[in-house]
């Protein structure tokens, strides 16, 4: 009798320590409580009023927390519709987005300003921010030039807008580089030929350059490969030509040393 009663016990108690339902209800309790919390603390906050935006942002510009000024002087240029600080709200948000290298949205501000106050001081400063903005977006030579034919656009519209300032004198340098880069790029479209012997096609490039950019480095690089092209392909006038053009124009190049060093007929061996 005592062994059955002590078996009855031992089963009593591995059956209340094998029970998990109360810890079940504890735990779906404790869930729903941190659930139902969870509402207030994580729900989404509403978005910042108009006066909000501005004064978060600009206090972000003043502070050089660029990320943050974008952010906040986005939503109230969106928003702000004829208020007067608009003006000074984009250009903070252009200087903005220049300083966290998104250019494309950069350009995009300053244009806003250039076209909607184009009499007003800022529009100075603007116009020098497109400059600015489309220089950074200009690629290397071998990519679209579509970002470096509008930034040369861009600065070349600045520097004969304010001529004689700091500005326009770094507007015209970028222009000088740019220039350059969409030379180089012609030039590398026509050694692409020239290497492969398609020396027609070859040479319609190198005069691009030649027309189109003929005070650049390129320059007296594709008149020596067109002194080549028309020797290897037996136009003996335009070699004399393209020879005579780069000893002219370019008597100092390295090029026109090495075809002056070589014999009258050996470019189109």
């Amino acid at each position: 009798m005592k062994t059955g009663l002590n078996l009855r016990r031992v089963r009593g108690y591995t059956h209340r320590m094998t029970d998990h339902r109360p810890i079940r209800r504890a735990a779906l309790a404790l869930l729903a409580t941190a659930a139902l919390g969870g509402c207030a603390v994580f729900r989404t906050p509403p978005p910042p009023t108009v006066e909000t935006a501005y004064a978060r942002g600009m206090e972000a510009y003043q502070a050089g927390r660029y990320r943050r000024a974008a952010e906040f002087l986005g939503q109230f240029v969106t928003a702000s519709g004829a208020d007067p600080r608009l003006k000074g709200a984009l250009m903070a948000l252009g200087r903005s987005h220049l300083e966290t290298r998104e250019y494309v949205t950069a350009a995009s501000d300053f244009l806003r300003v250039a076209t909607e106050f184009p009499s007003d001081p800022e529009a100075r400063e603007a116009r020098y921010g497109l400059c600015q903005a489309y220089h950074e977006l200009a690629p290397r030579p071998q990519l679209d030039p579509e970002y470096t034919t509008a930034a040369i656009t861009y600065c070349e519209s600045y520097a004969s807008i304010y001529p004689g300032t700091p500005e326009a004198q770094q507007s015209l340098a970028w222009v000088t580089e740019l220039r350059g880069r969409l030379a180089e790029k012609q030039y590398q479209n026509g050694f692409f030929y020239f290497r492969r012997s398609l020396y027609d096609a070859s040479v319609v490039y190198f005069n691009d350059v030649l027309t189109n950019y003929p005070d650049t480095p390129a320059a007296p690089r594709a008149l020596l490969r067109l002194v080549e092209a028309y020797g290897r392909m037996g136009y003996r006038e335009e070699e004399a030509a393209a020879r005579q053009r780069l000893l002219r124009d370019f008597p100092q190049s390295a090029e026109a040393a090495s075809l002056a060093a070589a014999p009258a007929d050996s470019a189109g061996g």
